[in-house]
This record gives C-alpha cells, structure tokens and sequence, in this order.
C-alpha cells in the first residue's frame, strides 16, 4: 500500500507537471489569434508533449555523454520546479476560472459528467490491474531498474544485466524510461509499481481527455448540451472499439500493453495528432495547433522511436487536406517544420544502422 500510495503522489506531481508545461505555453500564446478555443482539457495533453519533449532534449545528450542518473535526476528537477514555481505565480488565475468553468459544467451536466468519469475511472482500474509478463514487459521494466540501481542512463542490457558496449538505437532516443527511473529514485518507488501501474493509469486518462475532445471538435455546434452528449458517446465508443478490436496495434496496445512507448504512440499521439489536423482543416492559422504539432513531434521522439515514421507519415496525410483546400504549399512546408524531430531521429537511426555513427556506451 505504501507503494501505491508514492506511486499515487508521482502521479499527480507528473499531471501538475503536464498542467504547468501546458498552461505556460497557452500563456505565452494567449494573445495571438486562434489561441482561445481551446478548452482546459486540451492543456495537461499539451503539457504533456511539452514536458516529454523538453526532457528529450536534456536526457539525449547526457545520455550519450554517460552521465550518471542522479546528476539528469538533479538538473531536470530543478528545471520542473521552475516551470512549477513560475505556472503558480502567472497561471493561477487561470487555474481558478477553468476549474470554475468545469464546475459549472458538471452542475449543469451531471449524469454527462458521472457517466465519462466512470468510463475513464474502469479504463484505469482495468489497466492497473491487468498485469501481462511477457519479454516485452521485462524488457521496459528492466529498462528503469537497471538505470536506478546502476546509477546510469540506459547503459545496461535490461535481460542481462551486462554493460552494453553500445546504445541501441532503436531505444537510446525514447529516453521517457528515465523520467520514470528518476521519479522512481525520488520517491522511492519500485520501478515496476511505476511502469506497469502507475503510469498506464496516467496515459489512460490523458487518452481519454483526448477521445473526448476529438468527439467535441467532429461535433461542435451551437448547442452545448447535445455536443457534450455526441462527445460522450465518442469516447465510448473509442473506447470499446480499443478494447474488443482484434487488432493488436489498437486493444493489444492501450489496454493491455500501456507500459510500452508504443501504447502512447498508437493510443495517444495520434488520436491528438488526428485533433489538431481537424483544428487546422477548420482554422488553417491557428498558431497553437501549429506549434503543438511540431511539440507533439518532439514529445513522441521521448515516448516511442517509431514516431520516426508513423508521426511524419500521419502529419502529411493529415495535411494535405488542408493544403488543397486552401490551394497552396504552406501547409506542407509547416507540416515538414513540424516533424523536423522526427526526421532528426530517423536521420541518426540510418547512420547507426549505415555504421557511419557508433553510439558508444562505454
């Protein structure tokens, strides 16, 4: 119980993270145009590529560089409690009136309300309770374990426990592991308390926020109350979809397998990447849809390395419609700008594999 209790804490120190990441951004955005639409709900997801894709920039090159974990623990805490300390002072109004908001809502749609937040409340007790033991499972849990006891960044075999020679590219990038370890060694929390509990649930809620939105963008109207209702229903059914589809790539994946960077991939990242295509085909100069698409690039780079083709490939189709709609090319080159981590990433994979690049562990 002690476990789950710190596992608990971590987990809401990780969405107060993803709020102030978000809510800072949206801040300094504010002003510009098409940056109110957005809802509150929208800005612990934006948080969250935000947080994920600043930790990428700072876990990569201590990595590389081997430095221990306690020094990547120290530096990337004092940077959160900046971000926190500075969202406090210069958001919290803002915190106020959204929470009022979203009080108001729930007074006025109370069964909307209890009905979603029992859907996401099963989704989250399923997935902390569902435990899975395969390789794949060792793989990412042993990943986190030998980093912490080791005192390393991901320099250690995670099935063998041996000092790698080399990193393996093909998870030296997707350093979201190490934000783990380091919450893990603050809090003293077991590592597979973490990873195949505690954050599940976390993903599984932030999915959720992002299914129900997307229902509210396919359905906005005029009418708030029927929106909220055809936006319910949308989560619902995405959910259930997930959950009885036999393809592995969408069920196998969210619900069964959420400690993997791929379950964030397939289950959050493209769903959100589907969001703001629609925000964009609706409002082509939306700043904020645009700059959360290139950190939603860089955030997915942290969470799973295959967002090195699945993110380019999804932003181009979701583009395009925009860009022949409006009859020109800016879209696309906006589209390119955007993926710009992904094609850094998927860049350094071919000259690994090229051997024209030796990551050296050691």
């Amino acid at each position: 119980m002690k476990q789950l209790f710190l596992g608990g804490i971590s987990l809401c120190v990780h969405l107060y993270f993803f709020l102030a990441f978000g809510s800072l951004f949206r801040k300094i955005l504010g002003r510009k145009k098409g940056c109110s639409w957005y809802s509150a709900l929208f800005t612990p997801v934006l948080g969250l590529f935000l947080y994920y894709g600043f930790f990428e920039i700072l876990a990569l090159p201590m990595t590389l560089l081997l430095v221990p974990l306690h020094v990547l623990t120290v530096v990337w805490g004092a940077a959160l409690a900046a971000v926190g300390l500075a969202a406090v002072f210069l958001c919290g109004r803002d915190w106020v009136k959204s929470a009022r908001n979203l009080l108001e809502v729930f007074r006025c749609q109370k069964i909307i309300c209890i009905l979603a937040g029992l859907l996401t409340l099963g989704q989250m007790i399923y997935v902390a309770a569902y435990d899975l033991n395969a390789a794949d499972a060792a793989f990412y849990v042993a990943n986190i374990s030998t980093s912490l006891y080791t005192d390393t960044l991901g320099r250690y075999n995670p099935y063998t426990g041996l000092l790698s020679s080399v990193f393996y590219v093909r998870y030296v990038t997707a350093a979201w592991y190490l934000d783990t370890a380091a919450f893990a060694k603050v809090f003293q929390v077991h590592p597979m308390v973490l990873a195949k509990t505690i954050n599940p649930v976390m993903w599984t809620f932030l999915a959720d926020l992002v299914y129900y939105q997307l229902g509210y963008e396919l359905f906005r109207g005029k009418d708030l109350l029927a929106v909220r209702k055809k936006a319910v229903a949308f989560l619902a059914a995405a959910v259930f979809f997930f959950f009885l589809a036999g393809n592995q790539e969408f069920s196998g994946f969210l619900f069964y397998r959420a400690y993997e960077g791929k379950a964030m991939l397939e289950g959050l990242v493209i769903p959100f990447l589907f969001l703001l295509f629609v925000r964009i085909y609706r409002e082509p100069e939306d700043h904020l849809a645009w700059w959360t698409l290139f950190f939603v690039s860089l955030g997915a780079v942290c969470l799973s390395t295959s967002s090195m083709t699945v993110v380019p490939a999804a932003v181009f189709a979701g583009i395009l419609p925009t860009a022949l709609k409006k009859k020109k090319i800016r879209p696309l080159i906006r589209a390119f700008l955007a993926i710009l981590p992904d094609v850094a990433v998927l860049m350094l994979y071919l000259a690994v594999k090229l051997r024209i690049v030796t990551l050296v562990a050691k």
